[in-house]
């Protein structure tokens, strides 16, 4: 099997989120997935198998679980495909669990500029004010964060968080609860996004709170749909969405919305690092 390191919403090589990709002709039992997901221990990893010329089958692993979708594995591997399989084409589509979605790619230098088109945003639920501490607290954060004008919500592109916009308070932000992702639950969400309305800036962790992740390309389509839904931007002004500050990585996530179709559009630059081959794990 074919396997590639790559970085995602960088903006220099060795930053953004990594990322490994490999290819198969068929894909491994999902036990040895998951083995190989922990053994790179990137937050995600990404499984693909060609199906049709532009067309490929993807699972998404993190190193405790398999994803039904996530960003920033999607625009690596559009960026590896096109490097592959398709170089004479800039239409790429992945067929995961419940949804199929198309990425736009492009060689400039040394770095691809990748655009995914994560669909519409489906806002699933707004918390009610009672609710705030309950969901506030366990983040090392309060009401008093939060501007009465922006709302917790649940949104989703294909993974559900529930959005906590504050205008204070980022960098004391983390996840204290061991049971965060049982309170996440309750409410339809799967992970959580705090991110500054003001700043444009966000973080998220895998829900044991120990890992933050660098750049999120699932959470910025939710993100972008909140912020034109509650007037933060007008409708189809282009946002960037920072990340990664905290750890060290700090990145940029491209996020509009179609003018067409109103579809969330999320992009960043995608920087392949290493091309290799491996051994199937069992």
């Amino acid at each position: 099997m074919l396997y590639f390191h790559a970085d995602v919403f960088c903006k220099q090589p060795m930053t953004g989120n990594g990322l490994t990709v490999i290819i198969a002709k068929a894909f491994p039992p999902r036990e040895a997935m998951q083995r190989m997901a922990q053994e790179f221990r990137q937050f995600e990893t990404i499984f693909l198998m060609q199906r049709g010329a532009n067309s490929f089958d993807a699972r998404i692993f993190t190193v405790e679980e398999e994803l039904d979708f996530a960003g920033h594995p999607i625009l690596g591997a559009a960026a590896v495909v096109q490097q592959e399989f398709v170089k004479n084409s800039s239409g790429i589509v992945f067929n995961l669990k419940n949804k199929q979605v198309s990425v736009n790619c492009t060689l400039q230098g040394a770095a691809y500029q990748c655009c995914m088109d994560q669909g519409q945003a489906e806002f699933m639920r707004s918390l009610e004010p009672e609710l705030y501490p309950q969901f506030l607290h366990p983040l090392n954060l309060s009401e008093n964060h939060v501007s009465p004008r922006f709302p917790l919500q649940v949104v989703s592109t294909g993974l559900p968080y529930l959005l906590v916009p504050i205008t204070a308070g980022l960098e004391q932000a983390r996840i204290l609860a061991a049971n965060y992702e049982n309170q996440l639950a309750q409410i339809g969400a799967k992970f959580v996004y705090v991110f500054d309305v003001n700043a444009v800036e966000g973080r998220t962790w895998g829900n044991g709170g120990e890992v933050e992740d660098v750049a999120t390309g699932s959470a910025a389509g939710p993100v972008g749909a909140y912020l034109y839904r509650h007037g933060r931007y007008a409708p189809h002004e282009p946002i960037t969405l920072r990340q990664g500050r905290f750890v060290g990585r700090d990145s940029e996530i491209g996020i509009c919305m179609d003018s067409t179709t109103g579809n969330m559009l999320v992009s960043g630059e995608v920087r392949i690092l290493v091309r290799g081959t491996m051994s199937q794990m069992l």
